[in-house]
């Protein structure tokens, strides 16, 4: 080994161990955030959720289906919809944002409770629906 090479590896793996830590924490509170979402949610909408089907889309591996729409979040002239989605592959809820103008989220009907059509590309290196837009 040469001179330094000791302190490059230390280094490195110090750096590694930082990032492994502030990724898992992250994975965490989303976990948890999604965890506190399906705790107000009855097993009938649960399994709504679960039920939304994918039908094929113009595009390469686009799709569309139905997302459930948790709540929403004014921000002055913008709203955020925060949707729920289900990953049969995962087995697992997962969440997505959406912003739109008030005017716009009126005219999709966004409100907690309701689902609304969403597009989605499907990731075939990851096996799971990315949200896309609201349509």
């Amino acid at each position: 080994m040469g001179p330094g090479s000791l302190i490059g590896i230390v280094v490195g793996v110090a750096i590694c161990a930082v990032l492994a830590v502030v990724f898992i924490t992250l994975g965490k509170k989303e976990t948890a955030k999604v965890d506190a979402m399906l705790a107000n949610l009855s097993d009938e909408q649960k399994n709504m959720i679960k039920n939304q089907s994918y039908a094929q889309a113009d595009g390469k591996d686009m799709y569309t289906t139905n997302a459930y729409i948790v709540t929403t979040i004014d921000e002055g002239e913008k709203l955020k919809a925060v949707l729920l989605f289900y990953s049969k592959e995962h087995q697992e809820f997962y969440t997505r944002n959406a912003k739109l103008t008030k005017q716009d989220a009126a005219a999709k009907g966004i409100a907690p409770g309701a689902f609304v059509p969403a597009l989605m590309k499907y990731d075939k290196d990851m096996h799971y629906f990315d949200f896309k837009k609201l349509v």
